[in-house]
């Protein structure tokens, strides 16, 4: 198990009562929220897709530091001297690792919590969608609304 898979393992997000790693609550569990006990965030629709789009905005965004950060690692000394060599090796490492090395693997570490951030709330998402396309299969089976007829009962 990587890090990524355990730091949120026991975490789920519900989105309107159903969760993130599983199918929806039995018929008849109440409002559809979260069940007394559980671990995680419940959240609307709305609500889950403005953080799922926040975190894609922070995500991409470190993506772009980190490839910034990579650069600073492969700087080199300004000169010669002693001052601008201790620099050097502070910022960059020299027998050891300097300050750039941990700053960059920091922005990794980020990128790893909001890449799981990410895929936990689509996957929440998602099955939202797929409920909500079943539902609305069922219904124009049974002979209700469609999304091509303008139906709104069933007969």
């Amino acid at each position: 198990m990587t890090a990524a898979e355990g730091w949120l393992s026991d975490v789920t997000f519900w989105v309107d009562g159903v969760p993130s790693g599983g199918a929806a609550p039995a018929p008849g569990g109440g409002s559809g929220s979260v069940p007394t006990g559980g671990q995680g965030f419940s959240l609307s629709t709305e609500e889950a897709r403005r953080m799922l789009d926040s975190f894609k905005r922070i995500y991409n965004d470190l993506v772009g530091m980190e490839a910034e950060s990579r650069q600073l690692l492969e700087m080199r000394a300004a000169a010669e001297d002693p001052a601008s060599l201790h620099f050097h090796e502070s910022a960059v490492g020299g027998i050891g690792r300097g300050a750039f090395f941990h700053g960059h693997e920091h922005l990794q570490k980020e990128i790893t919590f909001f890449a799981e951030l990410v895929a936990r709330l689509e996957k929440a998402l998602g099955l939202i969608a797929d409920s909500d396309e079943d539902a609305k299969q069922q219904i124009g089976a049974a002979g209700g609304s469609v999304a091509r007829e303008n139906r709104g009962f069933l007969e």
